[in-house]
Protein backbone atom coordinates (compact mmCIF):
# COMPACT_ATOMS: atom_id res chain seq x y z
CA UNK A 1 0.00 0.00 0.00
CA UNK A 2 1.20 3.46 -1.10
CA UNK A 3 1.67 6.34 1.33
CA UNK A 4 -0.63 9.15 0.39
CA UNK A 5 1.02 12.22 -1.26
CA UNK A 6 1.30 15.22 0.46
CA UNK A 7 -0.08 18.50 -1.80
CA UNK A 8 2.36 21.33 -2.16
CA UNK A 9 0.78 24.27 -1.24
CA UNK A 10 -0.25 26.54 -4.23
CA UNK A 11 2.14 29.96 -2.76
CA UNK A 12 1.89 32.97 -3.81
CA UNK A 13 5.39 34.21 -5.32
CA UNK A 14 5.70 36.95 -2.48
CA UNK A 15 5.81 33.10 -0.17
CA UNK A 16 7.64 31.23 -2.27
CA UNK A 17 10.63 33.56 -2.02
CA UNK A 18 10.55 32.33 1.57
CA UNK A 19 10.88 28.55 0.30
CA UNK A 20 13.41 29.69 -2.43
CA UNK A 21 15.53 32.15 -0.23
CA UNK A 22 15.94 35.76 -0.55
CA UNK A 23 12.79 37.51 0.47
CA UNK A 24 12.90 41.58 0.36
CA UNK A 25 11.32 43.71 3.64
CA UNK A 26 8.42 44.08 1.01
CA UNK A 27 7.96 40.83 0.58
CA UNK A 28 7.78 40.12 4.27
CA UNK A 29 4.88 42.50 5.25
CA UNK A 30 2.96 40.45 2.62
CA UNK A 31 3.87 36.83 3.56
CA UNK A 32 2.99 38.25 7.43
CA UNK A 33 -0.68 39.16 6.63
CA UNK A 34 -1.02 35.92 4.02
CA UNK A 35 -3.58 33.56 6.51
CA UNK A 36 -3.00 30.91 4.89
CA UNK A 37 0.35 30.85 5.69
CA UNK A 38 0.15 30.01 9.70
CA UNK A 39 -1.42 26.52 8.60
CA UNK A 40 1.65 26.19 6.24
CA UNK A 41 4.17 27.08 9.33
CA UNK A 42 2.01 24.17 11.37
CA UNK A 43 2.44 21.98 8.37
CA UNK A 44 6.10 22.27 8.78
CA UNK A 45 6.19 22.75 12.78
CA UNK A 46 4.90 19.04 12.47
CA UNK A 47 7.23 18.02 10.30
CA UNK A 48 10.04 19.24 11.85
CA UNK A 49 9.05 17.41 15.06
CA UNK A 50 8.19 13.95 13.45
CA UNK A 51 12.00 14.60 11.59
CA UNK A 52 13.43 15.77 15.56
CA UNK A 53 11.49 12.69 16.87
CA UNK A 54 13.10 10.40 14.73
CA UNK A 55 16.45 11.54 14.89
CA UNK A 56 16.19 11.65 18.76
CA UNK A 57 15.33 7.91 18.47
CA UNK A 58 18.13 6.96 16.13
CA UNK A 59 20.38 8.46 18.55
CA UNK A 60 18.92 6.17 21.81
CA UNK A 61 19.29 2.93 19.22
CA UNK A 62 22.75 3.96 18.19
CA UNK A 63 24.13 4.77 21.91
CA UNK A 64 21.85 1.61 22.98
CA UNK A 65 24.14 -0.93 20.54
CA UNK A 66 27.37 1.07 21.99
CA UNK A 67 26.73 0.44 25.50
CA UNK A 68 25.93 -3.14 24.44
CA UNK A 69 28.75 -3.91 22.33
CA UNK A 70 31.02 -2.33 25.26
CA UNK A 71 29.09 -4.50 28.03
CA UNK A 72 30.04 -7.95 26.01
CA UNK A 73 33.60 -8.99 27.01
CA UNK A 74 36.22 -8.69 24.23
CA UNK A 75 37.50 -11.76 23.14
CA UNK A 76 40.86 -11.32 24.82
CA UNK A 77 38.95 -10.94 28.47
CA UNK A 78 38.02 -14.69 28.14
CA UNK A 79 40.66 -16.19 29.86
CA UNK A 80 39.83 -14.38 33.25
CA UNK A 81 38.22 -16.37 36.03
CA UNK A 82 39.12 -18.96 37.73
CA UNK A 83 40.68 -22.30 37.02
CA UNK A 84 41.58 -25.84 37.70
CA UNK A 85 44.13 -27.78 36.34
CA UNK A 86 42.28 -30.89 35.44
CA UNK A 87 44.46 -32.97 37.14
CA UNK A 88 44.02 -31.18 40.60
CA UNK A 89 47.70 -29.86 40.92
CA UNK A 90 47.05 -25.98 40.39
CA UNK A 91 44.14 -23.71 41.17
CA UNK A 92 44.97 -20.12 39.88
CA UNK A 93 42.90 -16.70 39.68
CA UNK A 94 43.45 -14.77 36.04
CA UNK A 95 42.61 -11.47 36.01
CA UNK A 96 43.09 -8.59 34.06
CA UNK A 97 46.17 -5.55 34.84
CA UNK A 98 46.02 -3.00 32.15
CA UNK A 99 46.46 -4.47 29.15
CA UNK A 100 47.91 -7.93 30.31
CA UNK A 101 46.44 -10.71 32.11
CA UNK A 102 47.89 -12.02 35.37
CA UNK A 103 47.09 -14.85 37.43
CA UNK A 104 47.58 -15.53 41.00
CA UNK A 105 47.94 -18.99 42.57
CA UNK A 106 45.23 -20.36 45.11
CA UNK A 107 46.55 -23.66 45.28
CA UNK A 108 49.45 -25.76 44.38
CA UNK A 109 50.54 -29.35 45.47
CA UNK A 110 54.24 -29.13 44.92
CA UNK A 111 53.86 -25.69 47.02
CA UNK A 112 52.08 -26.76 49.87
CA UNK A 113 53.39 -28.79 53.16
CA UNK A 114 52.09 -31.80 53.81
CA UNK A 115 48.81 -31.05 55.53
CA UNK A 116 47.77 -29.91 52.05
CA UNK A 117 46.71 -26.32 53.27
CA UNK A 118 49.64 -24.85 54.86
CA UNK A 119 51.75 -23.11 51.77
CA UNK A 120 55.32 -23.03 51.75
CA UNK A 121 57.91 -20.74 51.81
CA UNK A 122 59.64 -19.44 48.24
CA UNK A 123 62.59 -20.82 49.17
CA UNK A 124 64.40 -21.26 46.20
CA UNK A 125 63.49 -18.35 44.47
CA UNK A 126 66.41 -16.24 43.07
CA UNK A 127 66.06 -13.16 44.81
CA UNK A 128 67.01 -13.74 48.43
CA UNK A 129 65.12 -10.89 49.76
CA UNK A 130 61.73 -12.82 48.26
CA UNK A 131 62.86 -16.45 50.30
CA UNK A 132 60.85 -15.71 52.99
CA UNK A 133 57.26 -15.10 51.38
CA UNK A 134 54.80 -17.42 51.59
CA UNK A 135 53.72 -18.76 47.96
CA UNK A 136 50.09 -18.50 49.02
CA UNK A 137 48.33 -16.17 46.64
CA UNK A 138 51.56 -14.78 44.53
CA UNK A 139 51.32 -13.12 41.33
CA UNK A 140 53.19 -16.05 39.27
CA UNK A 141 51.87 -15.44 36.03
CA UNK A 142 52.24 -12.13 34.74
CA UNK A 143 52.34 -10.72 31.01
CA UNK A 144 49.79 -12.19 28.97
CA UNK A 145 48.92 -10.64 25.92
CA UNK A 146 45.82 -11.52 23.81
CA UNK A 147 47.01 -11.74 20.20
CA UNK A 148 45.60 -13.07 17.07
CA UNK A 149 43.16 -15.74 19.09
CA UNK A 150 45.63 -16.88 22.13
CA UNK A 151 47.49 -15.30 24.90
CA UNK A 152 51.10 -14.60 24.63
CA UNK A 153 54.37 -13.61 26.22
CA UNK A 154 53.65 -14.51 29.85
CA UNK A 155 56.21 -15.12 32.38
CA UNK A 156 55.43 -18.08 34.62
CA UNK A 157 57.23 -18.50 37.83
CA UNK A 158 57.43 -22.13 39.33
CA UNK A 159 57.93 -21.93 43.47
CA UNK A 160 58.85 -25.32 43.30
CA UNK A 161 61.69 -24.68 41.31
CA UNK A 162 62.46 -21.19 41.55
CA UNK A 163 62.42 -20.92 37.92
CA UNK A 164 60.40 -19.26 35.57
CA UNK A 165 59.46 -19.92 32.28
CA UNK A 166 57.55 -18.28 28.86
CA UNK A 167 54.37 -19.44 28.63
CA UNK A 168 51.49 -18.82 26.43
CA UNK A 169 47.46 -19.67 26.63
CA UNK A 170 44.75 -21.18 24.14
CA UNK A 171 41.03 -21.54 25.15
CA UNK A 172 39.40 -24.46 23.44
CA UNK A 173 36.33 -26.01 23.97
CA UNK A 174 35.94 -24.38 27.34
CA UNK A 175 39.48 -25.41 28.58
CA UNK A 176 42.49 -23.53 29.15
CA UNK A 177 45.70 -24.89 27.42
CA UNK A 178 48.36 -23.02 29.39
CA UNK A 179 52.48 -24.08 28.15
CA UNK A 180 55.16 -23.25 29.79
CA UNK A 181 58.54 -23.64 28.29
CA UNK A 182 62.09 -22.17 28.37
CA UNK A 183 63.38 -21.00 24.57
CA UNK A 184 61.14 -22.70 22.43
CA UNK A 185 57.62 -23.71 23.14
CA UNK A 186 58.09 -27.19 21.23
CA UNK A 187 60.46 -28.42 24.41
CA UNK A 188 57.89 -27.32 27.29
CA UNK A 189 54.71 -28.76 29.20
CA UNK A 190 51.26 -28.06 28.36
CA UNK A 191 48.28 -28.82 31.16
CA UNK A 192 44.99 -27.83 30.91
CA UNK A 193 42.60 -26.28 33.25
CA UNK A 194 38.81 -25.77 33.25
CA UNK A 195 36.80 -23.08 34.99
CA UNK A 196 35.78 -23.64 38.66
CA UNK A 197 33.28 -20.96 40.82
CA UNK A 198 34.63 -19.27 43.28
Amino acid sequence: MNAPRVREPVLPDGVRCLYEGGCTPDARNKIASWKPLKRITGMNASLVLRQSAVSMMLFVVSLFLTLTAHAQQAPGDGIVGIWEADDGSVKLDMYKAGAAFEARLLYGNQVVESDNVTFKLDTRNPDPAQRSRSLKNIVFLTGLRWDDGEWTGGSLYDGSSGRTYTCKATIKDGKMYLRGYLGISALGQTRVFHRVNA
